[in-house]
């Protein structure tokens, strides 16, 4: 896909709210994976490889992570769905978060540059 090619398909209406692409939940959820891929690697599996602690100990720390990824992804979700964004004719809103809300307005003329970065997990989503 080439830079831009999609963005003329998008029409975003003035004081019409709208959400980000569907695509942030699995960006979210991929990068939470692979924390916790990473955190398994680094820290449970030599625990376990090289540590005689009881099986309580080990179904105790596999537990807690079950239940953390739980709670993450059902906080994915709810986080998609608080967010949205509103173009006016002179500024942009804002409102995001579950537990705690944000709400922002940013005026047009405060807008000075706009930077974008990606990396391999945003670019493939």
């Amino acid at each position: 896909m080439q830079v831009g090619e999609n963005m003329e398909n998008l029409h975003f209406w003035l004081d019409t709210p709208f959400k980000p692409s569907k695509s942030l939940i699995p960006w979210f959820t991929t990068n939470f994976a692979l924390v916790v891929v990473f955190i398994l690697c680094t820290s449970y599996i030599p625990l376990a490889l090289f540590n005689d602690a009881p099986i309580e100990v080990h179904v105790l720390i596999l537990g807690g992570i079950a239940a953390l990824v739980i709670i993450f992804l059902l906080w994915i979700r709810l986080y998609y769905e608080s967010m949205w964004y509103e173009l006016r004719e002179d500024e942009m809103s804002w409102k995001r978060g579950v537990w705690f809300r944000t709400t922002g307005i940013v005026p047009f003329s405060r807008i000075t540059n706009l930077d974008i970065r990606q990396g391999p997990v945003m670019r493939f989503f």
